[in-house]
């Protein structure tokens, strides 16, 4: 998929109606595929031509897109790993009981993460994740809850939600580095009815789309406009790369052949199961009753009943007719296929063998190739989260709240791997003993280990200071103007030294 390019700055009923029809053509047939593999529901088995009535066809779709789309969310987007902190954190944390002046990028974050909190950020952030992996692209709408009215006592609150990719056509204009100059939204209320927004930067259009009757075309209705108060086209879009190429569509033909050969296998056993009884000399029914009606059956019930062949004669020879199972190519095919989806996917299966069992060293070994691929995914994608978070400082700017500048947010990014808590351990003192920073080794460690930063320095404030003894100060003595001792009614120290040798007493 490329990016959607235009030279208008507004579009026509007639306009609209091509890019949706264009759309629902070429493109929804492809991302309706990716989302059925991910759904379990392949596409390639189940619509498979039947061999023949009298054979088996067994149809089994091993839903193994979901698997591989799971791991790299979990892996790369699991709901929270993904934070925000100020670009110059502070080194030191606050000191225990004194309350010090938020910093300005501290006191813009605390806004940032207040309206991420009315979102569910890490929800709508991991799902945003999880649909790069399918369909290569995934898309946010945002948009105003409550007044834009800097002195009314509600304040306008930013908004965002998953856009199904299906339903969001994202136009840009012909600049070198290409811009949002539109968006057409549309979704399905009955078949053959749709609700349309079009956004442009400075208003929102709505439309209702609905099948004419006699002729059966698509038809357009205006119902309304509303003014757009962000200023630009409210759509954030997150690409996996510039190919925009999620991680299953290259494996397809793999999970297919794998698809065929489970299905093929379950075939095979059908066969096997069904055993043809080859009788020589022999019948199962008395020859003097063998042409009463029913006689035959009611035979065949009989060895079903007993289990048992009665009256056979000497020279009567039985034997099953079976088909034998290549057990040993399947178990090899099924082993080679599931690799091959892993390896030209790039992503690693954690109930393998190779990782059961290894270490953290080994496992981040294992997970180099991985690495590669999501650390360029998480690049791309933390575009269309500065893009977000720009857009809504727009909004915050426009009502009046805390400003502040993208470029104050740093976006964290924490895998999701087995711990190995003592090598993380071992990896902070060595980080102690080079000279960094507590924060710093604090914030390397895991959030399952260390959730938050500043609270864990504090705990390590109090504990140092318990752990100091109390040391009550001697009191300086006292001079006259010459700079002699003045007497006092202190007692004697029994174990000071007297001048005059010995002991004081």
């Amino acid at each position: 998929m490329q990016l959607q390019k235009t030279d208008k700055t507004t579009l026509t009923s007639e306009d609209i109606l091509k890019y949706m029809e264009d759309y629902e053509r070429a493109q929804v047939p492809e991302y309706d595929k990716l989302w059925q593999y991910y759904l379990g529901a392949n596409k390639a088995i189940l619509t498979r031509k039947s061999p023949g009535p009298n054979e088996p066809d067994n149809k089994v779709p091993i839903p193994y897109g979901r698997k591989i789309i799971t791991t790299f969310t979990g892996y790369a987007y699991r709901p929270r790993y993904i934070t925000y902190k100020p670009v110059d954190p502070k080194d030191e944390p606050k000191e225990t009981g004194v309350e010090k002046a938020a910093t300005p990028a501290e006191t813009y974050i605390g806004e940032l993460q207040e309206t991420f909190n009315l979102n569910g950020e890490h929800v709508k952030t991991s799902r945003a994740g999880r649909n790069t992996g399918i369909f290569g692209v995934a898309y946010e709408l945002l948009y105003i809850d409550k007044a834009l009215d800097a002195a009314a006592a509600v304040k306008a609150e930013p908004r965002f939600f998953s856009v199904d990719p299906r339903e969001m056509i994202l136009l840009y204009d012909y600049s070198s580095e290409p811009r949002k100059a539109m968006a057409i939204r549309f979704y399905a209320v009955t078949k053959d009815y749709y609700k349309v927004e079009v956004y442009y930067p400075e208003r929102v259009d709505t439309y209702d789309r609905k099948r004419e009757e006699k002729r059966g075309k698509w038809a357009l209705t205006s119902t309304g406009s509303e003014p757009n108060f962000f200023g630009e086209v409210p759509v954030i879009a997150y690409y996996f790369g510039d190919d925009m190429q999620g991680i299953i569509k290259p494996v397809l033909p793999l999970i297919d052949a794998y698809d065929v050969l489970i299905s093929d296998s379950m075939n095979e056993y059908d066969k096997f199961a069904v055993a043809y009884l080859m009788m020589k000399n022999f019948g199962i029914t008395d020859p003097t009753k063998k042409k009463e009606a029913g006689s035959f059956a009611s035979a065949l019930a009989g060895i079903k009943q007993k289990r048992v062949f009665e009256h056979m004669p000497k020279d009567a020879e039985l034997a099953y007719l079976t088909k034998d199972i290549p057990t040993g190519f399947i178990e090899y095919m099924s082993n080679f296929i599931r690799d091959q989806i892993h390896v030209q996917s790039h992503v690693p299966d954690f109930t393998g063998e190779k990782m059961s069992g290894a270490s953290g060293i080994a496992i981040q070994r294992l997970l180099f190739d991985f690495e590669n691929v999501v650390s360029s995914a998480e690049a791309d994608f933390d575009t269309g989260l500065m893009e977000r978070i720009r857009l809504i400082t727009l909004l915050y700017s426009k009502a009046g709240r805390v400003v502040g500048s993208p470029y104050m947010v740093s976006i964290s990014h924490k895998r999701n791997v087995p711990l190995d808590i003592k090598q993380f351990a071992d990896t902070a003192l060595t980080m102690k003993s080079a000279g960094f920073s507590r924060y710093v080794v604090a914030d390397v460690m895991p959030d399952d280990i260390i959730p938050d930063v500043e609270e864990e320095l504090a705990r390590q404030d109090e504990d140092s200071k318990a752990m100091m003894p109390d040391i009550e100060s001697v009191p300086e003595e006292e001079v006259d103007e010459d700079g002699k001792p003045v007497e006092t009614d202190k007692k004697p120290n029994p174990f000071e030294k007297n001048p005059f040798g010995g002991k004081n007493g």
